[in-house]
């Protein structure tokens, strides 16, 4: 008798997805912003897993290739005009809540869902960070004592604090938590995104510059305000 050999293993783990809501089916439009996200954010870009979510029918062919061609990875389409685009192009159709598969009838009772990672102590770093460099703190808040320079780049799972000039990228809820925010004692970004919605400097100019700011989410709408450091 032949003894079957293990061919498999599996692991369970914590994957970041972002989702990408289309707010306007211009097909020029979601390229050349892809294209800018791109080139504001590499690092973030690449590999980056996204799920897209649309209440308008469009291009979707063209609108995955531009994602592919700056690296992103686009696993499904939210339940809705996209979906049988999507099936046709061989994509996952998932439910608007959540990242499970769209079921065509009832869904049957789900198991609970695994317990979130414990969240570690905030990350504290006293020096600058400078352009070209990249900060993360895993599970937890990062603390910036010193200034962020442009073409630096902070990012945490929690909330980002830096008690500086921020000239560079900050990234907060880089799990997707909605709660997390982006505090800074001279806002001066190239880009700020909390669980994957973004903005840069080109969209934010017009609110608080050179000040402290505050970062939040608001219904899922990025908020940038003046803020009392």
């Amino acid at each position: 008798m032949t003894r079957s050999r293990t061919a498999l293993e599996f692991k369970g783990r914590m994957l970041s997805i972002t989702r990408v809501r289309v707010l306007e089916a211009d097909a020029a439009a979601i390229r050349s912003q892809i294209e800018l996200f791109a080139k504001q954010m590499p690092q973030a870009v690449k590999g980056m897993a996204v799920v897209i979510d649309s209440e308008f029918d469009l291009d979707l062919p063209a609108m995955l290739e531009a994602m592919r061609g700056v690296g992103m990875q686009p696993l499904a389409v939210s339940d809705g005009p996209l979906a049988d685009a999507a099936r046709g192009l061989g994509l996952p159709v998932v439910s608007k809540d959540s990242g499970k598969a769209a079921a065509p009838s009832p869904e049957p009772a789900k198991p609970a869902p695994p317990a979130a990672p414990a969240r570690r102590p905030a990350r504290i770093v006293s020096e600058p960070v400078r352009s070209g460099q990249q900060i993360y703190a895993e599970h937890g808040d990062l603390v910036v004592l010193n200034t962020v320079s442009p073409g630096a780049e902070v990012i945490a799972d929690g909330c980002v604090h830096v008690y500086g000039k921020l000239g560079g990228r900050a990234v907060a809820g880089a799990r997707g938590d909605e709660s997390a925010r982006i505090f800074c004692r001279k806002m001066e970004a190239e880009l700020v995104a909390i669980a994957g919605i973004y903005a840069v400097a080109e969209q934010i100019k017009e609110g608080p510059r050179g000040v402290a700011a505050m970062a939040y989410l608001d219904q899922g709408r990025l908020r940038i305000e003046a803020h009392k450091a």
